[in-house]
């Protein structure tokens, strides 16, 4: 879940690319916090052409959202229900020494998983893992109780293994380059503490893992990486996929999706011999996809054509193109597979749709409390469970006004 360029100019890995190296030059060890949030010119401009539906006419099933803010340090919690945010939470960041009441606002939340009821964050700007039990958050304290692990550089995603035994992190490197100190932190979800690490090159951006947990697939700039997760063996890596990022897996096991994002495609895998069989073209920068329960269907988040491709996996081509401006480039399913929920990188709006129409039901405003008071939150990561959060249903609590983070984090 590496940060990308909006801006949307020349190359478009490259673009991307250079926000975390721009960082890492600058601090190798802190990460890329100073430089995700380093452009928001396109949020207004974004925001200001679209016309959404408000959180009070969003429906949805009974569980929670937790988005990962990538630019304001922390996430936020959504009860599904009815779009509404129950709290934006900090993550990642130690108190000012000598100040019990402030926290430093280094960190750089990219991905999110869950698994039961914790919560894992990846936090480049820290170089860690932030560990949060969701069903202990409280709404009226926007500092939750965490566990930091500290793992390699700018660590960008993250997922554990279906059994929930490991917790597979994505060190994505300041550079992509052979010398890069890139690679796979393995962390055991028992003790949460790190128990091997491996070294990629061409920075780690996305994990996956096949249903039964034996194989992790890993997306690097020189290609798929599929990885035996028992013995943590490179099994082969599959190149020529151009600049892959995202990647996913149907419900079978049997084949693997991922984004090309320089030829704006999704290269089709059979699992069984690691051989590309097909490639579907989609729209500009397509970065995360899902696979839907059913596994008849993909989303596709193209970023730079402000829209999400629906592939229909039985002819390989896309069934319908879903319009979303803001930068859409993070999605996710609700468990039941009524909604797409899609995060807009520069609007910081998610707009839920309906499956079943791909029409809007609803939109939430990450800032929530007026046009363009999410500029800068930059969501990069996102997950959806049954669950509720803590705090659902109830009257908002009192949250940080924006002026108070940015004072902080200066």
């Amino acid at each position: 879940m590496s940060p990308r360029d909006s801006s949307g100019s020349g190359p478009a890995w490259a673009g991307r690319r250079a926000v975390v190296a721009g960082a890492a030059a600058v601090v190798l060890a802190a990460g890329t916090a100073a430089a995700v949030a380093a452009d928001h010119s396109g949020a207004s401009r974004h925001a200001a052409s679209t016309t959404r539906l408000t959180s009070s006419s969003c429906s949805g099933p009974v569980g929670a959202a937790y988005v990962a803010d990538a630019g304001w340090d922390g996430f936020s919690a959504i009860d599904t229900a009815n779009c509404d945010i129950v709290q934006t939470y900090n993550v990642g960041d130690t108190q000012v020494p000598g100040d019990p009441g402030d926290y430093n606002y280094s960190s750089t939340d990219e991905g999110v998983a869950i698994y039961g009821s914790t919560l894992y964050f990846a936090d480049a700007g820290n170089d860690t893992v932030a560990v949060i039990d969701s069903a202990t958050l409280d709404p009226s304290n926007y500092n939750p109780a965490e566990t930091l692990i500290h793992v390699g550089f700018d660590p960008e995603d993250l997922a554990v293994t279906p059994d929930g035994t490991q917790l597979w992190v994505a060190d994505t490197g300041p550079q992509t380059g052979p010398s890069s100190p890139s690679g796979i932190s393995v962390i055991s979800t028992a003790t949460d503490k790190v128990t091997a690490n491996m070294h990629l090159a061409g920075g780690p951006s996305e994990i996956a893992f096949s249903p039964s947990g034996a194989t992790a697939y890993v997306t690097t700039a020189e290609g798929l990486w599929v990885i035996n997760t028992a013995t943590r063996h490179v099994i082969t890596v599959i190149r020529g996929l151009g600049d892959p990022h995202g990647v996913a897996i149907s419900p079978d096991g049997k084949t693997v999706y991922v984004t090309n994002t320089s030829a704006g495609v999704v290269d089709v895998i059979d699992a069984a011999t690691n051989g590309v069989t097909g490639t579907i073209k989609v729209g500009e920068m397509p970065w995360q996809l899902v696979v839907s329960r059913s596994g008849g269907k993909v989303y596709v988040a193209d970023a730079d054509s402000d829209a999400v491709s629906v592939i229909d996996t039985g002819t390989g081509k896309v069934m319908s193109t879903i319009p979303d401006t803001g930068d859409p480039d993070t999605l996710a399913l609700t468990p039941g597979g009524a909604q797409l929920w899609v995060g807009g990188l520069t609007s910081a709006i998610v707009t839920v749709f309906s499956t079943a129409t791909d029409n809007p039901v609803g939109s939430i405003n990450l800032g929530d409390y007026g046009a363009n008071s999410g500029d800068g939150y930059e969501p990069t990561g996102m997950v959806l469970v049954s669950t509720p959060t803590p705090g659902a249903g109830s009257a908002a609590p009192a949250r940080p006004s924006s002026a108070n983070a940015d004072k902080s984090r200066s």
